[in-house]
């Protein structure tokens, strides 16, 4: 069952973790700009360099990499993201190694989100016939282990508590859904923050504007709530938040309830 996302409070802080510059952008980026509008430090973690993504016979893969560092800042610029780190591994040849899973469960570590935002790594392909990227899936696959076990459990690598990364649970796991999810967000008044920021990566549009596709999305997901906007996540909820915004006690296990929506 779809349901109208609509909170007890905003998340006080959350982590968006994509493959590529532009992935979040296209499918999150309503959301997470009414999240900042809301209170919430977002930031952001892009695993690959982008190095990939051109068709320009002109273009190296390392001026393109340079590139796409600077638009996705440009985009998190647009949408008032905290912060951004790149950890730089090969667009096109990402897989959930131990050695990725734990630069993620790092990051986690480090930034402590309440919520995390990450590309579903069950969509293979859709039945446009789109077949999904393979860092994409990666990517999933890398959230997925980092919460568990590695970002939540104290001794699954004690050089990480030997770097000042205490363990930490997430709350809520959101799964970027294009066109579908159990939870809608509505992003009416974001829209045009979101144009924004796609637009910033000029390398991967060309000539092509955005705003058509996104706002025909948007359009047929907002009917189903009677909403005119609207983005689409699969929501995985580990602990129900408390109302003050207070962390988890460590010195027991976290909950895992039945899913519920606030």
């Amino acid at each position: 069952m779809t349901a109208l996302w609509e909170p007890v409070r905003p998340f006080s802080r959350a982590l968006v973790v994509a493959a590529h510059p532009d992935d979040a952008e296209f499918g999150a980026a309503g959301t997470i700009a009414r999240w900042v509008e809301m209170g919430t430090d977002v930031r952001y973690v892009v695993v690959t360099d982008g190095a990939s993504g051109s068709a320009d016979p002109e273009m190296t893969r390392e001026r393109l990499a340079v590139l796409r560092e600077a638009e996705q800042r440009a985009a998190c610029t647009a949408l008032g993201v905290t912060g951004v780190d790149f950890l730089g591994y090969a667009d096109g040849y990402l897989e959930p190694t131990i050695a990725a899973r734990r630069a993620v469960a790092a990051a986690i570590r480090r930034h402590r989100p309440e919520a995390v935002i990450t590309l579903d790594p069950g969509v293979r392909w859709s039945d446009t016939g789109y077949i999904n990227h393979p860092d994409h899936r990666a990517v999933g696959d890398l959230v997925l282990h980092s919460i568990n076990p590695a970002a939540s459990t104290r001794l699954w690598d004690t050089t990480l508590l030997d770097e000042g990364l205490e363990p930490w649970d997430v709350a809520e796991l959101w799964l970027m859904s294009f066109g579908g999810g159990d939870v809608l967000v509505d992003i009416t008044k974001t829209f045009d923050t979101k144009l924004a920021a796609l637009r910033a990566h000029a390398t991967q549009l060309g000539d092509w504007d955005p705003e058509s596709r996104m706002r025909e999305w948007a359009t047929a997901l907002g009917a189903t709530v009677d909403r005119p906007l609207c983005e689409g996540f699969t929501v995985l909820q580990f602990r129900v938040l408390d109302e003050d915004g207070s962390e988890p006690a460590r010195d027991k296990p976290p909950t895992n309830p039945k899913p519920t929506r606030n």
